[in-house]
């Protein structure tokens, strides 16, 4: 006759004794490999300083993380100032630390500095905003030239006659309009456009891309090339995500977002997907009323 066999009470089969190492083990090998994450930034770089020959910028207010901890990389780029919207910013040889001194050859030009953060499991970048143009560096001051020697005194002019008759007054007094004299002004709060992504095989997968305007602007996203999710999206709003355009976009592919409200300079960014390279961006300013693009006055 066959037995079965019972464990006794308070003891535990082989099996289960297997079981509960392979969880424990399992369970201490989890955490280890949850935390290993691929690098992000979750805030933009930005060109901090005046862009004047001989004095130095700095690359500033960039957050990143990552698990492991990634490396970091800074690249100085120049672009033309009148370059309308073509890929021409170019990288400054040597200039890859945080901080970069203005040289005599960047005059003209306008400054920005690309961001790579880099790990064993992926790696993101971040393009800064446009600097102003660099100007040269201001002149020395004159030495003080010698208090020139007091002029004779000249006579007294005569008193007018009250007899004369008085000159004729005018037919008509112009009135001028001082508000259309006044020149437009920049938009307050200035608007900003936040953009983030990873570069891939065909172009870039754009990951953030937000625009913060004030109260009342138009903001607008036109997209042009063969890779474009929609070609135009406008909205009013303060600030807004276009989570139309996060996603992958091939080379080829540019974005352009501009800023608008009644009366006031608006904002024209237009950012270019660029295949094995990172995206460019070009920022400048629109008069009211006008549609062509020009560089932003000096404030």
């Amino acid at each position: 006759m066959t037995r079965s066999h019972h464990s006794k009470p308070g003891r535990r089969g082989p099996g289960v004794a297997l079981g509960a190492l392979l969880a424990i083990a399992l369970g201490a090998l989890a955490p280890a490999a949850a935390e290993a994450r691929p690098p992000r930034i979750s805030e933009d770089p930005v060109v901090a300083g005046t862009p004047v020959v001989g004095s130095t910028v700095e690359a500033s207010g960039a957050k990143w993380d990552g698990s492991p901890p990634p490396t970091v990389s800074w690249q100085w780029m120049r672009c033309p100032e009148d370059s309308g919207d073509r890929d021409d910013c170019r990288s400054i040889p040597g200039a890859t630390a945080t901080s970069y001194t203005v040289t005599a050859a960047d005059l003209g030009s306008r400054l920005r500095v690309l961001l790579t953060v880099r790990n064993k499991d992926g790696w993101a970048w971040s393009l800064s905003a446009e600097s102003a143009a660099v100007t040269p560096a201001p002149a020395p001051s004159p030495s003080p030239s010698p208090s020139p020697s007091p002029s004779p005194e000249l006579p007294a002019a005569p008193s007018p006659d009250p007899a004369a008759p008085a000159a004729p007054a005018p037919d008509r007094v112009e009135v001028l309009d001082e508000a259309a004299a006044r020149p437009p002004r920049m938009m307050r709060p200035a608007p900003l456009v936040r953009i983030r992504g990873r570069l891939t095989r065909s172009g870039a997968r754009i990951t953030l891309l937000t625009v913060r305007a004030p109260r009342g602007a138009r903001i607008t996203v036109r997209c042009l090339g063969r890779g474009c999710p929609a070609r135009r999206i406008a909205r009013t709003a303060s600030v807004t995500r276009i989570a139309r355009f996060e996603r992958a976009l091939p080379g080829g592919t540019r974005l352009i977002v501009t800023v608008t409200k009644r009366g006031r300079i608006g904002k024209h960014t237009t950012i270019a997907i660029r295949r094995g390279k990172a995206p460019t961006r070009r920022d400048r300013c629109l008069m009211p009323g006008a549609r062509k693009p020009v560089a932003c006055p000096a404030v």
